[in-house]
């Protein structure tokens, strides 16, 4: 009897050992990912109209040249790059191993016009935002806020909270407060727009008050949501 049990405890083992031979048979344990290196500025600031240069990037996998594919869109209009039109665009660079994996990177490209900040507020900015009087590290700096002035002469905001949810928060453009917009009657003389919602979120918000100094380079503008949430949008002209 023991040896019926022993005998049919070495074919069970076989059979396990076979199935785990055959299950991972020619798979590779190790795949080298593509590396992908850019070349130039991970951020480049073009005024309208400026030709745009490509500086390209390099793939390279377990150290060897690997073609590289290169798109845009622009993060507003979702349109391939076009120093035409005011946006902010993703250069998207990827490449593919030989075992069928992935990699990227990207870089920015920013189109826009700066303006003086006494009858022109266009511009690309660095922006701060306090929320309800609370600060926080991850809502400090945050790029970029960019305004463009429309054809009926008001000026228009990427993100009329100054970029809380879209980039503190990492929310992304949908989340965005789009639609802001100022009419500059003078230095320091503002005629805010009509009420806008908060990307996705939604709800009524709008620009309260605004101070601008030219010589700073800054804006200052308090934006009220649903009389719920108060920002305080701190912005620094990107000079370029």
């Amino acid at each position: 009897m023991k040896s019926r049990i022993i005998y049919i405890c070495l074919i069970t083992i076989l059979a396990l050992t076979g199935c785990e031979s055959e299950s991972t048979g020619g798979v590779s344990d190790i795949t080298n990912f593509a590396v992908i290196e850019l070349e130039g500025d991970q951020d480049i600031f073009l005024e309208v109209g400026e030709e745009y240069i490509e500086p390209g990037a390099t793939a390279t996998e377990n150290g060897s040249p690997t073609p590289v594919t290169t798109t845009s869109y622009g993060l507003f209009t979702g349109q391939p790059l076009n120093t035409d039109v005011i946006d902010i665009y993703n250069i998207e660079y990827s490449a593919t191993n030989v075992d069928g994996y992935p990699a990227s990177a990207s870089r920015r490209v920013i189109v826009a016009n700066t303006g003086n900040l006494v009858d022109d507020i266009s511009g690309v900015y660095v922006s701060t935002v306090i929320r309800n009087g609370v600060s926080d590290s991850a809502y400090e700096d945050m790029t970029y806020i960019i305004i463009w002035k429309n054809e009926d002469g008001s000026f228009e905001l990427s993100d009329g909270v100054g970029g809380y949810y879209m980039i503190g928060r990492a929310y992304g453009v949908a989340y965005a407060a789009t639609g802001a917009t100022i009419m500059v009657n003078g230095l320091n003389n503002y005629t805010f727009g009509p009420e806008f919602g908060v990307g996705a979120f939604g709800g009524v918000a709008k620009i309260t008050e605004m101070t601008v100094d030219p010589d700073a380079k800054t804006i200052n503008f308090k934006t009220d949501w649903d009389s719920e949430y108060l920002f305080d949008v701190y912005l620094t002209q990107v000079q370029y």
